[in-house]
């Protein structure tokens, strides 16, 4: 059974969790694939699904970790711009290697 392992609430809060975790990461790549999107009148639901990889340094080697991320959104429309309202992360798939060369 799928268990949270945080709960972000706030731009701030949302701000200072990032900047922690990115502090650790030296790069950074992410590409959103396939999303699906219902409207209704100023709101919507959605699913995106992405690819991230993350390079960090862990004793003295560089470790890539790769995830494969299903986000189910709700959306909410603002002076004419869509914004996220609430979104949960399903990591499907972690993969973590050391970066050979």
């Amino acid at each position: 059974m799928p268990q949270a392992f945080a709960v972000v609430t706030g731009t701030k809060q949302l701000e200072e969790e990032f900047a922690g975790h990115a502090s650790i990461v030296k790069r950074y790549f992410s590409i959103n694939g396939q999303q699906v999107v219902k409207v209704d009148g100023d709101t919507a639901t959605g699913v995106v699904y992405s690819q991230m990889k993350m390079v960090r340094e862990e004793d003295g080697k560089e470790v890539i970790t790769d995830y494969s991320v299903k986000y189910d959104d709700t959306y909410v429309r603002q002076n004419g711009a869509w914004l996220i309202k609430e979104r949960a992360s399903h990591y499907i798939i972690i993969e973590a290697r050391t970066l050979q060369g």
